[in-house]
C-alpha cells in the first residue's frame, strides 16, 4: 500500500508563492527597513499562476529555472543596493558598478583574510544555491493537472488587477489596503534599465570630452603652470576626511580644537594656510576616482569613466607639472601589487608599499602609518631632486575601520625605516572584527582623522618652514578624498571635503582667497564649494598664463 499526500501540490503552490513573494520584496529592504513597505509583491502570484496553468514539460522546467534565476538576481541586486547606500549614500548603478565586483571581493579578502573571506563567500553562495534549489522544487511541484485551474486563473487575474490598480493610484492617494500591494521587483528592474540608458548617454558625452580637440585639456602634453615653475608642490589626500567631520557631532568636538591648534602651529612656523570646500566625485569610498577627478579636471564618478579616462590621450595635472619642469612623483602606500595605472598617468617615479622600505609593524588595515609616508616625501622629493618636484601621495591611517589610532612621533628624525613604530606592534590586529562594530568605528573615526592631520601638518612645519634647500618655496595641498560612509558619519552628509593649502610664501595663496577659500584651517560654507573636477582649472587660473575656460562640468556627476 502506497501512502500519498494528495494535497501536497497545493502546499507546494502556497510555499512557492510565499517564498517567491519574500524574495521579490527584497528591493524594498535597503530603504524601507523591515518589515517592507509592501506585504505582497504582485509579481509573485502572477508568476505562480501562469506556471500553474502550464502542463508538465521541458519548457515549463526551463521557465521555472528562469524564475529562480530572476528571483536570486533581484535578491543580489537588493543586497548590492543596500551596501551601496550604506557605504556611498547612493543607489546601485548596475551599468557601472558591475565592474566593482572584483574590487569588492579583494576588499573582503584584505579585511577578513583569505580563510574567512572564502568561508563567508562560500556560505553566501551555498545559501543562495539552497534557496534557489528549494524554490525550483516548489515550482515544479504543481501544475495544471494537480492544481485547480480556477485557482491558477484567480491568481493571474487578481495579480493583474492589482498591478493595474497600484499603477493607477501611484500618482495619487491610494486606499489604505492598496498600499500593501506593490511590484518592487519590476520597479527595481525598470529603475536599473532607465538608469542604464541615462548612464550610457552620459558615458558617450564623457567619451567625447576625452577626445574633443577643442577641449582645453584634451592634448596629451598638458599645460604649464608658470606661476609654480620654481616651487615644490605636494598634493596629499587624507582618507575619509570630509567636512562632516568638522561640522557634525560628536566628531567636531575633537577636530575643531585640533584645527585651531594646527592653525597657530603653522603660523608659528612661518607658514600661511587657506582652506576651501571641494565637492568630491564619490561618497564613502572609491578614492582613486577622486584622485582621477582632481588630476584630470573631469568628473570621474565611476570605474567605467576611470578606465575610459586613464586609457585616453586626455592630459592630467601630472602632465601639467611635467610641462612646468617638475619631477613628478607618486607615493602610494596602499598599492600592494603592480600598478599599471601609475604608468599610464606618466609619473617619473612611483613608490608603492613594496618599494617604500617600511620595516615597522602593520597598522591594522593600513600597511604603514601616515607619518612614515609623509617622511618619505622628504626622502624621495625634497632632498633628492635639484629642481622642483610635484609629489602626490595618498595616506592610509584614517581608512576604515580606523584602528589602531596611534600618536605622532615627536622627533621626526627617528622615523627612519619605521621600526620606531614597534611600540604599537599588535595594536589593531582585530581590525577585521571592527567592521561588525559600527559604534567602535564611530568612536575611532575622529581620533584617526586627528592623527592624519597632525602627521600632515607636522611634516609641513618641519620641512616647509624655511628648511627647503636652496631657498626654494613650496605649495602643499591637503584635502580629503571623500566623506566617510553615511553609516559612520550620519545620513545625507553630502560629498564636500576640506582642502587646506599651505605655503611658506603668502603670495602663492592669494589666488585661492580670490576664489572662495578663506584664511585658516576651517572651510567656508557650502555656498563656496567648488567641484573637485574644477580644481585643475582653478590652479590654471591662479598659476597659468592662459585661461583654459569651461573645462570642469559641474552637473554631470551622477554616473
Amino acid at each position: 500500500m502506497t501512502f500519498s499526500l494528495p494535497q501536497a501540490p497545493r502546499w507546494h503552490l502556497v510555499l512557492a508563492l510565499s517564498l517567491l513573494n519574500v524574495l521579490l520584496l527584497t528591493p524594498e529592504l535597503p530603504w524601507a527597513g523591515f518589515p517592507p513597505r509592501h506585504w505582497i509583491a504582485l509579481e509573485a502570484p502572477l508568476i505562480v499562476g501562469l506556471l500553474a496553468l502550464l502542463p508538465p514539460s521541458r519548457w515549463r522546467r526551463w521557465l521555472s529555472g528562469l524564475v529562480v534565476l530572476f528571483a536570486l538576481a533581484i535578491v543580489f541586486g537588493a543586497a548590492g543596493d543596500a551596501l551601496t547606500q550604506t557605504m556611498q549614500g547612493r543607489s546601485l548603478n548596475l551599468y557601472t558598478d558591475i565592474k566593482l565586483i572584483p574590487i569588492l571581493i579583494e576588499l573582503i579578502v584584505t579585511n577578513l583574510g583569505l580563510p574567512l573571506a572564502v568561508a563567508g563567500l562560500s556560505a553566501a553562495g551555498l545559501a543562495a544555491f539552497a534557496t534557489g534549489l528549494l524554490l525550483a522544487r516548489l515550482l515544479r511541484g504543481f501544475h495544471a493537472r494537480n492544481t485547480p485551474r480556477a485557482l491558477a486563473l484567480l491568481l493571474v487575474l487578481t495579480s493583474g488587477i492589482g498591478l493595474a490598480v497600484v499603477n493607477a493610484v501611484s500618482m495619487g492617494n491610494a486606499p489604505a489596503g492598496i498600499t500593501r500591494l506593490g511590484h518592487p521587483a519590476a520597479s527595481f528592474v525598470m529603475f536599473e534599465w532607465q538608469r542604464a540608458q541615462e548612464t550610457r548617454q552620459a558615458m558617450a558625452t564623457f567619451g567625447r570630452q576625452l577626445y574633443d580637440d577643442d577641449h582645453a585639456y584634451a592634448a596629451p602634453d598638458g599645460q604649464a603652470l608658470p606661476g609654480l615653475a620654481n616651487t615644490d608642490v605636494i598634493l596629499g589626500f587624507i582618507e575619509s576626511y570630509g567636512v562632516a567631520a568638522i561640522e557634525r557631532e560628536p566628531f567636531k568636538a575633537e577636530l575643531r580644537p585640533r584645527l585651531e591648534t594646527i592653525e597657530h602651529q603653522l603660523g608659528a612656523a612661518g607658514l600661511s594656510v587657506v582652506t576651501g570646500r571641494v565637492t568630491a566625485a564619490t561618497l564613502g569610498g572609491q578614492s582613486w576616482l577622486n584622485h582621477a577627478t582632481f588630476a584630470s579636471g573631469l568628473p570621474v564618478t565611476s570605474q567605467l569613466r576611470f578606465e575610459l579616462m586613464i586609457n585616453s590621450p586626455h592630459s592630467t595635472l601630472i602632465d601639467d607639472f611635467k610641462a612646468t619642469g617638475h619631477t613628478t612623483i607618486a607615493i602610494m602606500p596602499g598599492i600592494i601589487r603592480d600598478w599599471p595605472e601609475g604608468d599610464l598617468y606618466g609619473y617619473d617615479e612611483i613608490h608603492t608599499a613594496e618599494s617604500m622600505g617600511y620595516q615597522g609593524p602593520s597598522m591594522g588595515w593600513a600597511s604603514m602609518p601616515d607619518q612614515f609616508t609623509w617622511q618619505r616625501v622628504e626622502d624621495y622629493a625634497l632632498s633628492r631632486h635639484q629642481g622642483p618636484s610635484f609629489t602626490e601621495l595618498a595616506t592610509l591611517s584614517s581608512h576604515a575601520p580606523w584602528s589602531p589610532v596611534i600618536d605622532v612621533i615627536e622627533d621626526w628624525s627617528t622615523v627612519g625605516d619605521g621600526r620606531v613604530f614597534d611600540r604599537w606592534r599588535g595594536a589593531g590586529d582585530d581590525y577585521a572584527s571592527l567592521w561588525q562594530d559600527t559604534e567602535a568605528m564611530r568612536r575611532n573615526y575622529a581620533p584617526a582623522i586627528d592623527y592624519s592631520l597632525q602627521a600632515a601638518t607636522g611634516f609641513a612645519r618641519r620641512y616647509l618652514g624655511g628648511n627647503l634647500p636652496g631657498g626654494d618655496h613650496a605649495l602643499m595641498m591637503i584635502l580629503g578624498d571623500h566623506q566617510a560612509a553615511p553609516a559612520i558619519i550620519g545620513g545625507s552628509p553630502g560629498k564636500d571635503v576640506p582642502m587646506h593649502v599651505i605655503s611658506d610664501d603668502p603670495a602663492l595663496l592669494r589666488g585661492f582667497l580670490d576664489n572662495g577659500f578663506r584664511p585658516g584651517m576651517f572651510p567656508p560654507g557650502p555656498e563656496a564649494a567648488i567641484p573637485m573636477a574644477g580644481v585643475r582649472d582653478l590652479l590654471h587660473r591662479i598659476y597659468g598664463d592662459v585661461t583654459p575656460g569651461e573645462t570642469s562640468p559641474t552637473s554631470d556627476v551622477g554616473f
